[in-house]
């Protein structure tokens, strides 16, 4: 079996070995006759599958991306190919809950926004929007979930409306881009949604450019009673409006779900979609590849205490994610050059939290450690 591989995806070769022969591509540089022997095609969000790319393939059997989203992938001209296709849907979403906490952390730490107090409006109910629910609920922050789609399928859960949604003090979105449907996505946030916003509020895009009126957004942010915007994401990537940088609070080039974690479980999925296809059973796991990293000392005002505090949250949550440290990057790198791209291809390694142990004095009280496992961390005591 011929099995090409981009060479973005961590561990690809690793994963594939003894599957097959294994072929890796560099990004972006993809043509069609490299398709014409190739039995199963994994692929990240930099390769366009379409029906250019696909007019030589004679042998496809799969196409499968190692990334939760599949705008990358023109469906119908794999649906005219023959060729079915899979996604890693999932497997970023604890990475994306993370970044939109250290972005909620930091803005009750500049000010601008009481955590506590707070209500999080979240749109889009699927595997990051439910994530990031956990994760909020976990810390008793107030939050509420909107997905029309989900609630006309039935969803059991108690799912508001985006009206209900856009009167929270902050907005996340966390929905896919589509322009077709009884519930397109293009432009949700639009230039009478934007109007309605305050100052009081906070809007986080941590899904697509598309999905808010960038021209509106732009007026909107440049007014004296706009709402606080935090950003990782953009019109027209990689060749983006620098403008929409200057006016977000915080803004970060794409790279949202970019943990270790998150990017060695899109290739572990879809090493597992290659292993279904070949009717192989899976050998390999995560931690085959990632090792834990050095252990997180937890320093308590209060240990207490039923939960952590606020401010004993931000010193453990910011030693793992600290999201001013992409804005800083971001802005720095792309005031020298446009290195959009570049920057997400080279990103950091970030963790998550359920990487590290956190070492805890034994006076712990019984809140704090379920709270600290909710979270993901093992815990271990001095």
């Amino acid at each position: 079996m011929n099995i090409l591989v981009e060479d973005t995806i961590p561990y690809g070769a690793e994963y594939f070995e003894g599957l097959g022969k294994i072929t890796r591509y560099s990004w972006q540089s993809l043509q069609p006759a490299d398709l014409a022997h190739t039995d199963y095609l994994v692929v990240r969000s930099t390769t366009r599958v379409d029906a250019t790319l696909l007019s030589q393939a004679r042998n496809l059997k799969l196409v499968t991306t190692a990334t939760a989203g599949t705008n990358h992938l023109d469906k119908a001209a794999l649906d005219a190919a023959g060729v079915p296709w899979r996604s890693a849907g999932g497997c970023n979403a604890r990475a994306v809950a993370e970044y939109v906490l250290s972005a909620l952390l930091q803005a009750d730490d500049n000010g601008h926004l009481s955590l506590p107090a707070a209500t999080v409006g979240i749109v889009g109910a699927g595997h990051v929007g439910s994530a990031l629910a956990a994760l909020l609920n976990c810390l008793g922050i107030t939050c509420k979930l909107c997905d029309p789609p989900l609630a006309e399928q039935g969803d059991h859960r108690a799912l508001v409306s985006l009206q209900e949604v856009l009167a929270c003090d902050v907005i996340s979105l966390h929905v896919p881009y589509t322009t077709t449907g009884s519930h397109p996505t293009y432009h949700l946030l639009d230039a009478t949604a934007l109007a309605g916003l305050s100052a009081h509020q906070c809007v986080i895009n941590a899904c697509r450019g598309e999905v808010i009126d960038e021209k509106a957004l732009l007026t909107r942010l440049n007014e004296r009673d706009a709402p606080l915007f935090i950003t990782d994401v953009f019109w027209n990537e990689p060749d983006i409006d620098m403008a929409v940088t200057e006016a977000a609070w915080l803004a970060t080039p794409h790279i949202a779900g970019h943990s270790l974690e998150g990017k060695t479980r899109g290739t572990q999925m879809v090493y597992e979609h290659v292993c279904e296809g070949l009717k192989v059973t899976p050998t390999r796991t995560l931690g085959d590849f990632l090792t834990p990293p050095a252990p997180l000392h937890l320093r308590l005002s209060d240990s207490q205490a039923e939960r952590l505090t606020l401010s004993d949250l931000k010193a453990l949550f910011f030693s793992v994610y600290d999201i001013c440290e992409d804005d800083r990057h971001f802005r720095q790198a792309m005031a020298e050059s446009n290195q959009f791209a570049a920057l997400r291809k080279a990103y950091r390694v970030r963790r998550e939290c359920d990487a590290y142990t956190v070492i805890a004095p034994t006076s712990l009280s019984s809140g704090i450690r379920n709270q600290l496992a909710c979270l993901g961390f093992e815990v271990q005591f001095t």
